[in-house]
Protein backbone atom coordinates (compact mmCIF):
# COMPACT_ATOMS: atom_id res chain seq x y z
CA UNK A 1 0.00 0.00 0.00
CA UNK A 2 1.28 3.01 -1.09
CA UNK A 3 1.94 6.35 1.66
CA UNK A 4 -1.22 8.01 -0.11
CA UNK A 5 -3.33 5.05 -0.27
CA UNK A 6 -2.63 4.46 3.18
CA UNK A 7 -3.57 8.11 3.86
CA UNK A 8 -6.88 7.63 2.10
CA UNK A 9 -7.69 4.60 3.89
CA UNK A 10 -7.04 6.14 7.49
CA UNK A 11 -9.32 8.99 6.28
CA UNK A 12 -12.09 7.29 4.70
CA UNK A 13 -12.93 3.66 6.24
CA UNK A 14 -15.35 3.27 2.68
CA UNK A 15 -11.63 3.50 0.89
CA UNK A 16 -10.38 1.06 4.22
CA UNK A 17 -12.65 -1.73 2.81
CA UNK A 18 -12.66 -1.13 -0.67
CA UNK A 19 -9.24 -1.34 -0.22
CA UNK A 20 -9.85 -4.88 1.24
CA UNK A 21 -11.99 -5.71 -1.66
CA UNK A 22 -15.77 -4.82 0.04
CA UNK A 23 -17.76 -2.72 -1.80
CA UNK A 24 -20.36 -1.60 0.63
CA UNK A 25 -24.08 -0.86 0.09
CA UNK A 26 -25.10 2.43 0.45
CA UNK A 27 -26.15 2.67 3.89
CA UNK A 28 -22.98 0.50 5.33
CA UNK A 29 -21.29 3.44 3.74
CA UNK A 30 -23.06 5.49 5.48
CA UNK A 31 -22.91 3.76 8.96
CA UNK A 32 -18.87 3.50 8.27
CA UNK A 33 -18.45 7.16 7.52
CA UNK A 34 -20.05 8.33 10.17
CA UNK A 35 -18.33 10.61 12.80
CA UNK A 36 -21.38 11.48 15.25
CA UNK A 37 -20.22 9.89 18.72
CA UNK A 38 -23.97 8.25 19.82
CA UNK A 39 -25.26 6.09 16.58
CA UNK A 40 -28.31 4.12 16.72
CA UNK A 41 -29.01 1.75 14.13
CA UNK A 42 -32.52 -0.43 13.60
CA UNK A 43 -31.62 -3.20 11.16
CA UNK A 44 -33.47 -6.51 9.44
CA UNK A 45 -31.54 -9.34 9.80
CA UNK A 46 -29.86 -10.57 7.45
CA UNK A 47 -28.27 -7.64 5.84
CA UNK A 48 -24.87 -6.96 6.86
CA UNK A 49 -24.16 -5.59 10.15
CA UNK A 50 -22.02 -7.37 11.02
CA UNK A 51 -19.74 -7.25 8.40
CA UNK A 52 -19.82 -3.44 8.24
CA UNK A 53 -19.52 -3.04 12.00
CA UNK A 54 -16.36 -5.42 12.00
CA UNK A 55 -14.72 -3.32 9.28
CA UNK A 56 -15.75 -0.16 11.17
CA UNK A 57 -14.06 -1.95 14.23
CA UNK A 58 -10.53 -2.96 12.40
CA UNK A 59 -10.29 0.52 10.72
CA UNK A 60 -10.67 2.23 14.42
CA UNK A 61 -7.64 -0.30 15.83
CA UNK A 62 -5.49 -0.13 13.01
CA UNK A 63 -5.53 4.15 12.78
CA UNK A 64 -5.85 5.01 16.53
CA UNK A 65 -2.65 3.91 18.23
CA UNK A 66 -2.81 2.70 21.85
CA UNK A 67 -6.67 2.96 21.94
CA UNK A 68 -9.45 0.14 22.74
CA UNK A 69 -11.87 -1.05 20.34
CA UNK A 70 -14.85 -2.79 22.66
CA UNK A 71 -18.04 -5.10 21.77
CA UNK A 72 -20.61 -6.31 23.63
CA UNK A 73 -23.28 -8.31 23.58
CA UNK A 74 -25.87 -10.00 25.30
CA UNK A 75 -23.79 -13.05 25.35
CA UNK A 76 -19.77 -13.92 25.42
CA UNK A 77 -20.11 -16.05 22.51
CA UNK A 78 -22.40 -13.25 20.46
CA UNK A 79 -19.49 -10.76 21.26
CA UNK A 80 -16.96 -13.20 20.52
CA UNK A 81 -18.31 -14.08 17.09
CA UNK A 82 -17.90 -10.64 16.10
CA UNK A 83 -14.44 -10.42 17.03
CA UNK A 84 -13.99 -13.72 15.06
CA UNK A 85 -14.97 -11.55 11.92
CA UNK A 86 -13.33 -8.86 13.03
CA UNK A 87 -9.56 -11.02 12.84
CA UNK A 88 -10.42 -13.05 10.04
CA UNK A 89 -10.67 -9.49 7.99
CA UNK A 90 -7.04 -8.75 9.59
CA UNK A 91 -5.74 -12.02 8.65
CA UNK A 92 -6.78 -11.22 4.68
CA UNK A 93 -4.62 -8.03 4.68
CA UNK A 94 -1.33 -8.24 3.27
CA UNK A 95 0.04 -4.94 5.29
CA UNK A 96 -1.17 -4.65 8.90
CA UNK A 97 0.30 -4.13 12.62
CA UNK A 98 1.48 -7.27 13.42
CA UNK A 99 -0.24 -8.95 16.28
CA UNK A 100 0.81 -8.83 20.03
CA UNK A 101 -2.17 -10.96 21.25
CA UNK A 102 -4.78 -13.03 19.71
CA UNK A 103 -7.18 -15.07 21.24
CA UNK A 104 -11.34 -15.91 21.37
CA UNK A 105 -11.95 -12.29 23.40
CA UNK A 106 -9.09 -10.23 22.67
CA UNK A 107 -7.17 -9.03 19.35
CA UNK A 108 -4.39 -6.62 20.09
CA UNK A 109 -2.27 -5.20 17.45
CA UNK A 110 1.43 -4.05 17.73
CA UNK A 111 0.25 -0.32 17.25
CA UNK A 112 -0.85 -1.02 21.35
CA UNK A 113 -4.72 -0.86 20.46
CA UNK A 114 -6.80 -3.76 20.49
CA UNK A 115 -10.45 -5.40 20.16
CA UNK A 116 -11.70 -6.84 23.11
CA UNK A 117 -14.78 -8.93 23.23
CA UNK A 118 -17.10 -8.40 26.25
CA UNK A 119 -20.49 -9.86 27.61
CA UNK A 120 -23.29 -8.05 28.52
CA UNK A 121 -23.33 -8.12 31.96
CA UNK A 122 -22.56 -5.33 34.55
CA UNK A 123 -19.84 -7.44 36.26
CA UNK A 124 -17.71 -8.45 33.32
CA UNK A 125 -17.27 -4.59 31.34
CA UNK A 126 -15.99 -2.88 34.15
CA UNK A 127 -12.36 -1.42 33.92
CA UNK A 128 -12.20 0.32 30.68
CA UNK A 129 -11.99 4.31 29.76
CA UNK A 130 -11.26 5.76 27.00
CA UNK A 131 -12.82 3.75 24.10
CA UNK A 132 -12.32 5.14 20.94
CA UNK A 133 -15.02 2.84 19.33
CA UNK A 134 -17.78 1.13 21.61
CA UNK A 135 -20.26 -1.54 19.82
CA UNK A 136 -23.66 -2.61 21.44
CA UNK A 137 -24.13 -5.39 19.10
CA UNK A 138 -28.37 -6.84 19.54
CA UNK A 139 -28.35 -3.78 21.63
CA UNK A 140 -31.94 -4.03 22.43
CA UNK A 141 -31.35 -7.01 24.68
CA UNK A 142 -28.65 -5.52 25.96
CA UNK A 143 -30.11 -4.63 29.91
CA UNK A 144 -30.58 -0.86 30.92
CA UNK A 145 -27.82 -1.23 33.82
CA UNK A 146 -25.44 -2.87 31.39
CA UNK A 147 -25.73 0.41 28.99
CA UNK A 148 -25.93 2.65 32.16
CA UNK A 149 -22.48 1.19 32.68
CA UNK A 150 -20.63 1.41 29.37
CA UNK A 151 -21.89 5.44 28.22
CA UNK A 152 -19.10 6.61 30.83
CA UNK A 153 -16.34 4.57 29.25
CA UNK A 154 -16.38 6.11 26.03
CA UNK A 155 -13.93 8.98 25.44
CA UNK A 156 -14.39 12.18 24.23
CA UNK A 157 -13.94 11.82 20.83
CA UNK A 158 -14.49 8.02 20.93
CA UNK A 159 -17.83 6.92 19.09
CA UNK A 160 -20.43 4.12 20.62
CA UNK A 161 -22.75 2.50 17.76
CA UNK A 162 -25.82 0.45 18.97
CA UNK A 163 -27.13 -1.65 16.64
CA UNK A 164 -30.22 -4.46 16.51
CA UNK A 165 -33.34 -5.49 15.64
CA UNK A 166 -36.10 -4.10 17.58
CA UNK A 167 -37.57 -6.11 20.37
CA UNK A 168 -40.57 -4.62 21.62
CA UNK A 169 -41.05 -1.75 23.45
CA UNK A 170 -39.27 -1.60 26.23
CA UNK A 171 -35.50 -0.73 27.25
CA UNK A 172 -33.21 1.72 26.33
CA UNK A 173 -32.64 1.34 22.73
CA UNK A 174 -36.66 1.86 22.31
CA UNK A 175 -36.80 4.89 24.53
CA UNK A 176 -33.83 6.08 22.92
CA UNK A 177 -35.71 5.94 19.61
CA UNK A 178 -39.07 7.40 20.74
CA UNK A 179 -36.75 10.94 22.19
CA UNK A 180 -36.13 13.80 19.89
CA UNK A 181 -33.17 15.82 19.88
CA UNK A 182 -31.15 13.43 22.48
CA UNK A 183 -27.70 13.39 20.30
CA UNK A 184 -28.54 9.93 18.85
CA UNK A 185 -27.90 9.86 15.00
CA UNK A 186 -30.18 7.52 13.97
CA UNK A 187 -30.29 4.72 11.20
CA UNK A 188 -32.99 2.38 9.93
CA UNK A 189 -32.47 -0.48 7.23
CA UNK A 190 -35.29 -2.58 6.29
CA UNK A 191 -35.44 -5.39 3.92
CA UNK A 192 -36.46 -3.06 1.55
CA UNK A 193 -33.38 -0.94 1.64
CA UNK A 194 -30.91 -4.03 1.94
CA UNK A 195 -29.09 -5.28 -1.33
CA UNK A 196 -29.61 -8.75 0.41
CA UNK A 197 -33.18 -8.84 -0.44
CA UNK A 198 -34.98 -8.71 -3.71
CA UNK A 199 -38.83 -9.50 -3.83
CA UNK A 200 -38.57 -12.95 -3.78
CA UNK A 201 -36.74 -13.63 -0.94
CA UNK A 202 -39.15 -11.30 0.85
CA UNK A 203 -42.56 -13.09 -0.12
CA UNK A 204 -40.98 -15.93 0.89
CA UNK A 205 -39.71 -14.25 4.24
CA UNK A 206 -43.08 -12.70 5.12
CA UNK A 207 -44.98 -15.98 4.34
CA UNK A 208 -43.16 -17.92 7.00
CA UNK A 209 -43.02 -15.75 9.44
CA UNK A 210 -46.27 -14.69 11.60
CA UNK A 211 -47.19 -10.60 11.47
CA UNK A 212 -45.01 -9.34 14.55
CA UNK A 213 -42.07 -11.30 13.67
CA UNK A 214 -41.83 -10.19 10.42
CA UNK A 215 -42.82 -6.47 11.52
CA UNK A 216 -39.70 -6.30 14.20
CA UNK A 217 -37.48 -8.55 12.48
CA UNK A 218 -37.47 -7.43 8.76
CA UNK A 219 -39.49 -3.79 8.84
CA UNK A 220 -37.77 -2.86 12.39
CA UNK A 221 -40.84 -2.04 14.00
CA UNK A 222 -41.10 -1.16 17.44
CA UNK A 223 -44.40 -3.49 18.39
CA UNK A 224 -45.57 -5.51 21.44
CA UNK A 225 -44.18 -9.10 21.65
CA UNK A 226 -46.15 -12.16 21.59
CA UNK A 227 -45.39 -13.07 25.31
CA UNK A 228 -47.14 -9.63 26.04
CA UNK A 229 -50.76 -10.40 28.25
CA UNK A 230 -51.89 -7.11 27.34
CA UNK A 231 -50.73 -4.77 24.53
CA UNK A 232 -48.38 -1.01 25.52
CA UNK A 233 -51.51 0.46 24.68
CA UNK A 234 -54.02 -0.69 27.32
CA UNK A 235 -51.40 -0.58 30.08
CA UNK A 236 -50.39 2.75 29.07
CA UNK A 237 -54.43 3.61 29.07
CA UNK A 238 -55.09 1.95 32.68
CA UNK A 239 -53.39 5.15 34.39
CA UNK A 240 -54.24 8.26 35.00
CA UNK A 241 -52.27 11.34 35.82
CA UNK A 242 -54.80 12.52 37.67
CA UNK A 243 -54.16 9.90 40.54
CA UNK A 244 -51.19 9.75 43.25
CA UNK A 245 -50.01 7.13 44.23
CA UNK A 246 -50.63 5.80 48.01
CA UNK A 247 -48.16 6.27 50.77
CA UNK A 248 -47.86 3.15 53.29
CA UNK A 249 -46.83 4.52 56.32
Amino acid sequence: MTLANSMAAALDPVRFTQGLGFDPEAWQERLLRTQESRVLVRCARQVGKTTATAYKALHAAMFNPGRDVLIVSPSQRQSDEMLRRVASLYRGMKEAPKLSRSNTSEMGLSNNSRVVSLPGSEGGIRGFAGVKLLILDEASRVDDDVFASVLPMVASDGQMIALSTPWGRRGWFHELHQETGNGWERHKVTVYESEQYGPNRIAEVKASLGSFVFSSDYLCEFGDTDSQLFSTENVRAAFSPGIQPLEVV
